[in-house]
């Protein structure tokens, strides 16, 4: 494989089937009765076959969705040979209930080598309130068939649900320790506009719990893993010792990414970004269509990777262009969601004396609380106390 981050990218697929929405969900998905999964399989190829990729250049594969897991195990192998190269981390997204061992063993032959499964919680009463489709039991479950299979493990965990207690929020924690996965992805419930959950919070079905109480749930979270071997490498990521998640890491760390699928974007590596329609129809037939033409983004420097095409990109993909001060506040906000922080020689070589005085002084303040830590003249990360308020930190910066 190339050694240049310039030649080097992740590539994702975005499955868009749900057997059900998940009641916090803002992903773009349809029913799973809508899945054409030979079409929507074309669909992929062509896309990924009109971005002109080079064979040695992707370094991970990512399947999420919607649901993965919904998908025959064809299918998987389907897409990874698709990508001609060795891939480092090949990633799919599953969901307990689908979790069978002929499955499982599937995703293996497919060349999948690590897996990242949405649990949540494991209060049966927690994950009926959200829509979750199955039950502890069935994630329990799940977690020891995978295990069969598979030494790279990741589990989602979301902390601040509806009804959630410390003590309900411990009990989960402990079963999660118990399963002892080698990576958990553990999130503060985001109320999003338009989902179910959110409607359900203001017609007063639901209460929303106190934001105390999910920093609280935090501190517990970041005390027991950390007691258990697992470090924080990103505000919302655990892993143990050699298990970061190299495809998404890269995605914080600016390195170029491909996304096909409805709904999912891409980025060059430097100022361009593209999004693909959240419309499985339009997508489908655009890219199954018999007069495709694709028109290609050239870099300055590295490969060559497709953001548009002549076909009606006004209604299939939408391109753009981001200013220095967008790539300037992405940066911030990306790297210091690291714990390695943001590295102050690279920020000051791309932006410029000014900036990077500029960014000090807006600093200074969280550095003297104790939200920030700058250790060396090289580095400025956030603390623990920094992660509980990191929004707030992050926007002053810019």
């Amino acid at each position: 494989m190339n050694s240049s981050n310039e030649e080097n990218f992740g590539v994702y697929i975005h499955f868009p089937f749900c057997k059900r929405k998940c009641y916090y969900c803002d992903f773009y998905s349809v029913g799973s009765s809508f899945a054409d999964w030979e079409s929507f399989a074309s669909a992929v190829e062509h896309e990924f076959a009109s971005r002109h990729i080079p064979e040695d250049a992707v370094v991970s594969l990512y399947l999420g969705g919607g649901t993965p897991s919904l998908a025959p195990t064809e299918l998987i192998g389907r897409f990874r040979a698709m990508i001609r190269n060795k891939v480092g981390e090949f990633t799919i997204e599953v969901n307990p209930d689908d979790v069978t061992e002929v499955k499982a063993r599937g995703w293996k032959e497919a060349g999948v080598n690590r897996v990242s499964m949405g649990v949540q919680s494991l209060d049966d009463s927690e994950l009926k309130l959200i829509g979750r489709r199955h039950d502890s039991a069935t994630a329990r479950r799940a977690y020891t068939i995978l295990r069969r299979f598979f030494t790279n493990i990741s589990l989602d965990l979301i902390f601040g649900l509806p009804g959630q207690t410390m003590e309900s929020f411990g009990t989960t924690l402990d079963g999660f320790l118990e399963m002892r996965p080698e990576h958990i992805s553990a999130y503060s419930l985001m109320y999003e506009e338009r989902t179910a959950l959110t409607r359900m919070r203001d017609s007063g079905k639901i209460d929303e719990i106190g934001e105390e109480d999910s920093v609280e749930m935090f501190r517990l979270l970041s005390r027991r893993l950390g007691e258990a071997g697992y470090e924080r490498y990103e505000i919302s990521n655990y892993s143990l010792s050699g298990f970061h998640s190299h495809h998404n890491s890269n995605y914080w760390k600016g390195i170029p990414y491909v996304g096909l699928g409805p709904s999912a974007h891409s980025y060059d590596g430097h100022a361009t970004r593209s999004f693909n329609a959240p419309d499985l129809s339009l997508y489908i037939k655009e890219w199954n269509g018999d007069d495709k033409h694709v028109s290609c983004i050239t870099k300055e420097k590295g490969v060559k990777i497709s953001l548009a095409t002549e076909k009606p990109a006004g209604k299939l993909i939408e391109t753009e262009h981001l200013s220095n001060d967008e790539l300037r506040e992405e940066m911030v906000m990306t790297r210091l969601r690291m714990a390695e922080g943001l590295n102050l020689s690279e920020y000051r070589g791309r932006f410029g004396d000014s900036a990077y005085r500029l960014l000090l002084r807006q600093a200074e303040r969280y550095i003297r609380s104790g939200a920030l830590y700058h250790p060396v003249s090289e580095t400025l990360a956030l603390t623990e106390e920094g992660v509980m308020i990191s929004d707030e930190v992050m926007a002053s910066l810019f």
